[in-house]
């Protein structure tokens, strides 16, 4: 499931705003889908494509471009996302890789991109699944909490220094984000900045339930089709 490509709509959305591109209408980068470690950290972040200065951002995390100048590149931020895919999780257990690889969220998530047909249309998926994926990344903690109250070893201190330390980083990580995007500028800008913003949690979902299925191999997620 994970690394599918961009469906033919959007596909062609892109091309078309590549024509146009000598006429200063569109303009953006390109990036590949690679893989992310999850079980401890994530690479760093570089993408492509986002939407017209017109069109606002609407994650619940608030205006993603607008942002002033490159700052340093920060920890757990995912590498290469693109609008349309999803990025390969790898951890060091084979058998959460291929569990984490079918789960629901980035089969509905591929699905609806491929029925985008413009920049917009990626734009708004990519913030409504920005929040599905910080809600998955809230759920995993709070679940992998209930089995650390009852692990007497030393991997709940581990887990809750590592938990303190990504809140505590969030606000730059997701700053760095927006300041990339908005430093590449073009028209795809703000869709960029959103499929960064869904991967960096996503990325983090992942590695916490890499924790949580250690203590249960059988967790489920948050997320139904009814969400």
């Amino acid at each position: 499931m994970s690394g599918k490509k961009i469906g033919y709509p959007l596909l062609c959305a892109v091309v078309t705003a590549a024509m146009l591109a000598g006429c200063g209408l569109f303009s953006g980068k390109n990036g590949n889908t690679s893989a992310v470690p999850a079980g401890f950290s994530q690479p760093s972040a570089s993408s492509s494509a986002a939407v017209s200065d017109s069109v606002p951002e609407t994650s619940s995390e608030g205006p993603v471009p607008s942002v002033p100048e490159n700052s340093s590149q920060g920890p757990n931020e995912p590498s290469d996302s693109q609008p349309g895919q999803v990025l390969t999780i790898e951890t060091d257990d084979k058998n959460f890789n291929e569990k984490f690889a079918a789960n629901p969220i980035d089969e509905a998530y591929i699905a609806e991109s491929n029925d985008a047909v413009s920049t917009l249309d990626m734009l708004k998926l990519s913030n409504q699944y920005s929040d599905i994926w910080k809600t998955e990344a809230d759920h995993a903690y709070s679940e992998l909490e209930k089995f650390m109250a009852a692990d007497s070893g030393g991997k709940p201190q581990e887990y809750k220094a590592e938990q303190g330390k990504w809140l505590s980083d969030q606000k730059a990580a997701l700053q760095k984000i927006a300041n990339d995007a908005q430093a590449a500028g073009g028209s795809m800008a703000q869709v960029d900045a959103a499929s960064q913003t869904m991967d960096y949690y996503r990325s983090r979902a992942a590695q916490l339930y890499r924790e949580l299925y250690g203590y249960d191999e059988d967790y489920t997620y948050a997320y139904t089709e009814d969400s």
